[in-house]
């Protein structure tokens, strides 16, 4: 029937806060117990990661997670202050960012996606902007800033990344969604 759930993930969650998918898996942050859960499609549990803390693969209430082109595993480390990636299953592979109050650090990271040449766009709800890094974890690029006109960001706290290359990203406290494109490398 219309509106009925056809099932819930329970298992292993507490405070689930960050949904993506890969192929058959599901990968959800659960912020209250520092960790992503993997699940298949029919929320049958598969694995989990992490633990609370700061070394790597640990976490201090992680949000959002994504996947980027090769399955590769997203997540933001909020508190922390950091984002950190894994291979699809759970092993770390590298993490960046540190606190602070300029271009390529972050104040209060949320959301991450991936574009189509391997850069991670991260949202920061404190910046108001996004920041984009590349696999070396080197800043390319931010853009936003606070305001409510085109462009720019009352704490922005998602962002999706989608096929055709349009750049989602939600400005909360301006209750809309912004789109963008991203062009590509020239």
């Amino acid at each position: 029937e219309k509106g009925k759930p056809r099932f819930e993930i329970t298992n292993e969650l507490s405070r689930p806060s960050g949904l993506a998918r890969w192929g058959d898996k599901l990968y959800i942050t659960d912020s209250q117990l520092h960790q992503v859960v993997i699940c298949d499609v029919r929320g049958q549990f598969l694995s989990k990661f992490g633990r609370r803390g700061g070394g790597p693969g640990e976490f201090n209430f992680p949000t959002h997670v994504s996947t980027d082109s090769a399955g590769r595993i997203c997540v933001t480390d909020s508190l922390n202050n950091r984002i950190q990636v894994f291979d699809a299953n759970g092993q770390f592979l590298r993490a960046f960012g540190t606190v602070g109050d300029g271009p390529g650090t972050f104040s209060r990271p949320k959301g991450v996606a991936a574009d189509r040449d391997g850069h991670l766009h991260v949202v920061d709800a404190v910046f108001d902007n996004v920041q984009v890094f590349d696999e070396q974890n080197r800043l390319l690029l931010n853009w936003g800033e606070g305001g409510e006109a085109p462009g720019q960001f009352w704490l922005p706290n998602a962002i999706v990344i989608g096929r055709t290359d349009q750049i989602y990203v939600t400005d909360c406290y301006n209750h809309r969604i912004q789109v963008f494109r991203y062009l590509g490398k020239p």
